[in-house]
């Protein structure tokens, strides 16, 4: 079995290609998996562009209470936010307030029937149209993050 370190390296490096092939502010990816110690609260992997901020660490909100999250667990499929002031499915307040972000895409990422966790791609500073070659990217990553799951968990 894989190591936690080398699973986030991995998860890391797939959502830095994630972050050039959108153009975007950040990337990340949530996900519970409790064996590597990987909990939605917190991010399993990240990627920034220079001046961004950073979520790792930052836990004091509860993913899954989060109605964006919430509509992913229901829907099973992308959620597109082009614009967080004309969006039906409001994202975390902080994420706007504290982090900048006006822009989102979200990407489910499904395991055992379930919604074990999540890529995001945030756009900050202002609204953002996201693109279909954007829209693929993202679930490129999350079937990517779906096999290196599947390859850390048989070893």
């Amino acid at each position: 079995m894989r190591t936690a370190p080398a699973m986030r390296q991995q998860f890391d490096a797939l959502l830095d290609q994630l972050l050039r092939a959108t153009g975007s502010s950040r990337t990340t990816l949530r996900l519970d998996w409790p064996e590597f110690g990987f909990h939605v609260d917190d991010v399993a992997g990240e990627a920034l562009a220079p001046g961004q901020k950073s979520l790792r660490g930052q836990t004091g909100i509860n993913q899954r209470a989060v109605a964006t999250v919430q509509w992913l667990d229901r829907e099973r499929r992308s959620l597109i936010q082009d614009d967080f002031t004309t969006t039906d499915v409001p994202p975390p307040p902080a994420l706007i307030e504290v982090y900048g972000a006006r822009a989102q895409m979200l990407a489910p990422v499904i395991g055992n029937d379930a919604l074990q966790g999540w890529v995001s791609v945030h756009y900050t500073g202002s609204a953002h149209h996201w693109s279909q070659a954007n829209v693929e990217a993202i679930e490129t990553a999350a079937r990517r993050v779906r096999e290196l799951i599947d390859q850390g968990a048989a070893g």
